[in-house]
């Protein structure tokens, strides 16, 4: 299974006592946005789940649009989420799949996608790579035995 953990793109200021949840994508956001079109461009991918933060809907509807496929939001992925859930989104989505290796894809945030990265640092998973800049991906490796490879690719790399 691979998983593509993507950090929304970048998004206007966030405005003090207005609800972030609706915070849309800045320009320079919805361009990067159209860029991840590109960047899956030869990979398949399986499903597309989010957070529901309008910034990270905005983030992947058009991958999905691009690859068919509906955007699942979900509050596993919601900032203030514990990581607990994101690794029980992974074990659901491998569940409902019945292709043996599936490719999904998880749109998140700067502060739930490193806590993530962290906890299979600490299970002994190689880490390669660092950093979680706004539309940014880590692409996890996973097999029947668990995680074996975590990998951060910034804006500037491709994933082929």
């Amino acid at each position: 299974m691979t998983i593509y953990l993507v950090r929304h793109a970048h998004a206007g200021v966030r405005a003090h006592g207005s609800n972030d949840k609706w915070r849309p994508l800045s320009d320079k956001g919805n361009d990067r946005a159209q860029e991840l079109v590109g960047l899956f461009d030869n990979l398949t991918v399986d499903a597309v789940y989010t957070s529901p933060a309008s910034r990270c809907v905005q983030t992947v509807e058009p991958l999905a649009s691009a690859k068919s496929l509906d955007v699942i939001e979900t509050d596993a992925l919601w900032e203030d989420s514990w990581v607990d859930s994101v690794f029980e989104l992974i074990d659901a989505a491998d569940a409902t799949h019945d292709k043996a290796h599936p490719s999904l894809v998880l749109c998140s945030h700067g502060n739930l996608i490193p806590e993530a990265v962290e906890r299979l640092a600490r299970d002994g998973v190689p880490v390669v790579g660092r950093g979680c800049e706004k539309g940014s991906v880590w692409v996890l490796e996973r097999n029947a035995e668990g995680f074996v490879k975590a990998e951060y690719l910034s804006r500037k790399t491709t994933l082929l």
